[in-house]
């Protein structure tokens, strides 16, 4: 269990993804609702309550928004089951194929939904002009009319927030600044040309620069929640760079030939990465058929994490049905 979904509340179970509720949503809710929300200001209660209403519309655009990523992962053939809101968006957490089609498809899904959705949201924002009698005979320029916000009310206020919301989670999330899906799309399309290792450096470098960009952009502005924003982009790009440099080095493992990970089909790598848990001798799982040489101690239905994908599936998961375990072959029945 991750440490985001151990601090959350579990909300329901939808397509076979659990989705949860961190704890820390309720400082979003406080921010949007009493220190900047996007609410209309008629009447203290009243602001308050459609504030509330935004937030709620914010959270469910961004769930969908992370639906988009899990299922689009499933039809991949990866795996997804679940996601987690937090003050800073949501966090679906994927395991696509270890191709670049898959993991680009996967994280576009995402930015798709919002593209669907932005049509939708400005179309009931024209519908509320046009019941009011503002509707004119050039309606596209009218989605950038803040202007009209005062004459439609709180129920035109709340539409035009979704619009609203939609095209700056669009057009936030499109930046190519890792971990942002734009920065993610970015290192899946490099991942073709220059392989995957050296495709996450070059994103994850141009994430540290934008994320040192947008800190100096949040200080500027004195707004904390883009400050945190901006640190966690920061954090996650320096990590991804040092990942990349591992990533680089294990690319130049030897495999052994014959085995494949269950997940995304490569041989494993060889080497002495394992202890043994009974005799504490270093080996290699794949050498010895999932058996310590030291004490034969078998290890066969125990999960292990692929080198390459970071998948973790039993060891017996990784031989073909056609290969015999010589320690478990030898054993009397």
């Amino acid at each position: 269990m991750n440490s985001l979904q151990n601090r959350s509340i579990h909300l329901f179970r939808l397509f076979g993804i659990d989705v949860y509720l961190n704890w820390m949503w309720i400082f979003a809710v406080v921010y949007f609702v009493f220190l900047a929300g996007p609410g209309p200001k008629h009447g203290k209660l009243q602001f308050e309550l459609w504030n509330v209403a935004s937030v709620i519309a914010l959270f469910a655009i961004v769930l969908m928004h992370e639906f988009g990523h899990a299922l689009a992962c499933r039809s991949v053939g990866g795996k997804a089951d679940t996601i987690v809101l937090w003050p800073l968006g949501g966090v679906a957490f994927v395991s696509p194929p270890w191709r670049p089609g898959a993991m680009l498809w996967s994280i576009l899904a995402g930015p798709l939904v919002n593209m669907i959705l932005i049509p939708i949201t400005a179309g009931l924002w024209l519908l509320v002009l046009r019941q009011h009698g503002l509707l004119t005979a050039h309606p596209m320029a009218q989605l950038f009319e803040p202007s009209l916000l005062a004459r439609v009310g709180n129920v035109g206020h709340f539409v035009y927030s979704l619009f609203e919301i939609n095209l700056v989670l669009l057009i936030f999330n499109m930046l190519p600044v890792y971990p942002l899906d734009g920065g993610k799309i970015l290192w899946s399309v490099l991942w073709f040309f220059i392989g995957e290792a050296r495709a996450l450096r070059v994103a994850s470098v141009i994430g540290m620069i934008g994320a040192a960009g947008f800190l100096i952009l949040a200080f500027y502005a004195g707004d904390f929640l883009l400050i945190a924003i901006a640190v966690f982009m920061m954090i996650n790009a320096v990590s991804a760079f040092r990942q990349a440099g591992i990533r680089q080095k294990v690319q130049q493992i030897p495999r052994t030939a014959g085995l494949a990970c269950p997940a995304c089909g490569l041989a494993p790598r060889r080497g002495n990465f394992w202890q043994c848990g009974a005799c504490g001798v270093h080996f290699d799982m794949f050498a010895g058929h999932g058996h310590c040489p030291q004490c034969s101690a078998n290890y066969m239905s125990v999960p292990i994490q692929c080198l390459d994908c970071s998948t973790t599936a039993p060891v017996s998961a990784w031989f073909t049905v056609a290969t015999v375990d010589p320690v478990e072959a030898g054993k009397p029945a």
